[in-house]
Order: C-alpha cells, then structure tokens, then sequence
C-alpha cells in the first residue's frame, strides 16, 4: 500500500507547491504581497500507512499534527518569521486570529478559538491553551471494539 500511496501524495504536495508559487506570483504581480497575510494549514494528517493505517482515522500524530504556517507582512511579526511556535494551537483559532489582525473585535459568542496574533508579534499569550479536545465518530471503526465503545456512542473524545 504505503508503495501506491506515498508517490501519489508527495506528487500531490508538488501540486499544492506549484499552485501556490503562482498563487505567490500573482500577489507580487499585482503588488499585494506587503499587504497579505497568508495562512496555510489543512485539515487533518494522513497516516500514508503509519500504525497500518490510510487516511485519518483516530488520535496518531500524523492524523491529528498538521502544518500551520502564516506570514504576516506587517512590521510588528517581524521577528517570528521563520520561527517554529510549538505552543498548542487549534483550528479554530485561525478564524479568531484572522479577525484580530483586520482589527476587528472577537465576537466570542461567536467565535470560540482565541487569536494567535501574541505568538506572531512574539508576545506572550495571555491565555495559553493547555490541552486540545478532539471528536471522531468511531462507531464504524474495527477500533471501536478494541475501544470497548458501544456501537451507539456518538463519539470518542480524548
């Protein structure tokens, strides 16, 4: 499997690299590569056959660690350019983090994840996240056994 699957992805990650070189291009092209802040991230891993697995199914790191790159243009994100923030981020907090730098206030019984604008101005966050609560539906998966889930469970949380 890992011998089909593999080339398939890396060739794939060509893909992404070369729509976004000319993703990039056109930004300078049109003189807005100052003004764009550029968030690349995915949605989940893929275990490419990790732990025998394909896809995303369940906690591994490979299903659940995914790239969160931004770059911001401004001055004041500066120093963390090419810096490797290992504090504990969730997917929802890019919504609240593309909120704050347009400036405008975090409607917080609207949006639940907090801005990560202090790690990008390498300041301190006020309210670091200690943990991360993850969902799967796992009452169609072998592992649910191995679990001892019962079939009816909504979902798995760690």
């Amino acid at each position: 499997m890992r011998g089909k699957v593999i080339p398939v992805y890396i060739g794939l990650i060509k893909q992404c690299d070369d729509q976004m070189e000319r993703f990039f291009r056109y930004l300078e092209d049109a003189g807005q590569d100052k003004d764009a802040m550029i968030i690349f991230t995915s949605d989940h891993g893929d275990y490419l056959g990790d732990h025998w697995l394909g896809e995303k199914d369940l906690f591994h790191t490979p299903a659940v660690k995914v790239p969160l790159i931004i770059h911001d243009p401004r001055e004041s994100t500066g120093g963390t350019r090419g810096v490797v923030c290992r504090n504990l981020v969730e997917a929802i907090d890019v919504t609240a983090t593309i909120t704050h730098a347009a400036g405008c206030e975090l409607p917080s019984h609207i949006v639940e994840g907090r801005s990560l604008m202090p790690y990008l101005e390498n300041r301190e966050h006020l309210e670091p996240q200690s943990h991360a609560i993850s969902e799967y539906d796992c009452s169609n998966h072998p592992a649910r056994a191995g679990l001892k889930v019962a079939p009816r469970t909504p979902g798995c949380s760690w």
